[in-house]
């Protein structure tokens, strides 16, 4: 409760800022005080994502690209560096001053991209939404996008809310379009490095047929099951889903969290 407090706290802060100060308009990313993308060097971190979406999924000009759990444009500038607006951008977020910043660094930079808020609760970034993340529609057209990207976010919902969100992305996802997300999937691999104390977490807590880091905050770090992504995108038109094994858990791998790919 308390750590939610905190959260909300800032978050209106936050707001209150880039709402009515002019200090929140660098073209690069945001400052530290209002960054809550992850860890590492924004901009360096948002480069290599781009360059393992571009490797693994086939980004390319022309593509229309939907950022799932957006944040605070990390993902969205470093597409911007490389793409301009030869690609048609959309993202959608909980986190209303994330997308407040994105709006505003939009307006100067990239009038062509999209941000959209949605009011989702979330027991750690979103407290006070009110909308269901099992039930929300993703507010775009069947078959409109050709990308749809999701990088850490599956690591901060449970097991239903997951397998929603995967329906929603194949009904917006084009025939010969592609996903490309990041999660915790506790697949053989994962359970054994769990096992014999190799991972970077434990997920040691069961909390809505998930696995979670925190049984006093669930939505901080969850596990998936393999089936989740696999039985789910294959039931909803997916050709292929390919897992690759991500270095958290104790050796190496081509992300920190295992890479999902899917193709319609």
């Amino acid at each position: 409760m308390l750590r939610r407090l905190k959260y909300t706290l800032v978050a209106d802060l936050c707001d209150a800022a880039i709402r009515y100060t002019p200090l929140f308009d660098a073209p690069d990313g945001p400052p530290d005080l209002i960054n809550f993308a992850g860890g590492g060097d924004y901009r360096q971190v948002g480069d290599n994502t781009v360059a393992l979406i571009e490797r693994e999924a086939g980004l390319r000009p022309g593509d229309r690209v939907l950022d799932i759990g957006c944040a605070i444009g990390r993902n969205a500038l470093a597409l911007h560096r490389r793409h301009g607006e030869a690609i048609a951008y959309s993202g959608f977020d909980i986190v209303p001053f994330g997308i407040r910043w994105c709006r505003r660094w939009a307006r100067r930079h990239a009038a062509s991209f999209r941000f959209d808020h949605a009011d989702i609760a979330n027991s750690f970034y979103n407290p006070r939404g009110t909308l269901s993340p099992a039930e929300y529609r993703f507010p775009y057209e069947d078959d409109s996008m050709d990308l749809s990207i999701s990088t850490s976010v599956y690591t901060h919902m449970m097991r239903r809310e997951v397998v929603h969100y995967l329906k929603e992305t194949a009904r917006v996802t084009a025939p010969g379009g592609r996903l490309y997300a990041t999660a915790f999937v506790l697949d053989a691999g994962a359970r054994d490095a769990l096992g014999q104390g190799r991972a970077a977490f434990r997920f040691e807590h069961v909390f809505e047929g998930s696995r979670v880091e925190e049984a006093g905050a669930p939505s901080v770090a969850v596990g998936l099951d393999p089936e989740v992504f696999s039985e789910t995108l294959g039931e909803a038109g997916a050709r292929s889903v390919d897992i690759r094994p991500g270095s958290w858990r104790g050796g190496a791998g081509t992300d920190f969290q295992d890479i999902v790919v899917a193709r319609f």
